[in-house]
This record gives structure tokens, C-alpha cells and sequence, in this order.
């Protein structure tokens, strides 16, 4: 079994300023509001273990961003932590695929999220693009991204460290 890992450049600084608002601003603004509204010590202490979810929200969704690797194993590519999203090299149709800046081409820009994490600086999921398709996102950075078309009309789109190398990986296993 072959394996090849690509990474995927770091995420915007909003993530990691979105990740400490949720874990550790929500929680002092749940806490000090409570202290201040509460008439009872008792609810104030039911409120600690409700305020600790968001720190492991945090962590948690945290970890997930910043582990997102892609990877191509015996002629599959698959993506997310736990490899989850699985497509056939021989689903995708390499020839169309492209290298490409999204500010340039903004028909591939994505508008619509139909599942998936939308923060600035950070996509990952399903959305539509602006030219009405259907695609698969791990977008980091905008500037280079690989556009990989598949053939039942919908696209990838994932912006690795190295675009070329994971196209040509690709194209290497397909043969």
C-alpha cells in the first residue's frame, strides 16, 4: 500500500482568533453574566461544566483545522482527519485539472456552503461556486489553488503547499 501526504498551508490568523473567542471568551461571558444575574450560588456552579464545552469545542474543532492533511493512497485520494472524504483517482478527470489564483478565475469561487466550515482564511466541505457547481473544498489559501474536475460534473478544489506535485502524483497514479 502506497501512501503520499500533502499538506495544507496553515489557515488565516481569524481561525486561531475565532477558536479563542469561542474557547475562552463564551465561556467568561456566560460566566460573568450568570455571576451577575444569578441569585443562587447553585446555578453559578451548574454553569461551570456548561462553560467548559466551549474550550472542547474549541480544541476539538481546532485540532480538526489544523490536521487536515491530503493524502493519496493505492490510486484514492482522501482527504479530512480520519480520510473520510474518498474519491478514485479514476473518478477525476486529470486532463481538465488546473492550477489556479480563485481572485483571477471567480466563476470556481465559492458562495454557497451546503455543508461544511466557512471562516475566513479557512474552507473545507461542500459548496457551491459561483458558477452554479456543486464542490468539495480545503481551501487555506486562494493564490494556488488545484482545481479537480471530476466526471460527473462536479469539482474539487484543494489548496495544498504544492499543488503541482500532488497533480502529478496524481497523474502518476492514474496510469
Amino acid at each position: 500500500m502506497s501512501t503520499q501526504e500533502f499538506e495544507i498551508p496553515p489557515p488565516g490568523k481569524f481561525v486561531l482568533v475565532f477558536l479563542v473567542i469561542i474557547g475562552v471568551m463564551m465561556p467568561m461571558v456566560v460566566l460573568t453574566s450568570l455571576a451577575l444575574a444569578a441569585r443562587d450560588a447553585r446555578v453559578i456552579l451548574l454553569a461551570v461544566p456548561v462553560a467548559l464545552i466551549f474550550p472542547a469545542v474549541a480544541v476539538a474543532v481546532g485540532w480538526s483545522i489544523y490536521r487536515r492533511k491530503i493524502r493519496l493512497v493505492d490510486k484514492a485520494l482522501l482527504t479530512g482527519i480520519f480520510g473520510w472524504k474518498k474519491v478514485p483517482v479514476s473518478e477525476l478527470d486529470l486532463d481538465a485539472a488546473v492550477v489556479l489564483d480563485l481572485e483571477q478565475h471567480r466563476e470556481l469561487q465559492p458562495t454557497f456552503k451546503l455543508a461544511g466550515t466557512s471562516m475566513p482564511g479557512y474552507r473545507s466541505g461542500w459548496f457551491r461556486l459561483r458558477d452554479k457547481r456543486i464542490a468539495y473544498l480545503l481551501l487555506t489559501d486562494w493564490r494556488r489553488v488545484l482545481v479537480l474536475p471530476k466526471r460527473d460534473g462536479k469539482v474539487i478544489l484543494f489548496s495544498p503547499q504544492r499543488p503541482d506535485a500532488l497533480l502529478d502524483a496524481l497523474r502518476r497514479a492514474n496510469t
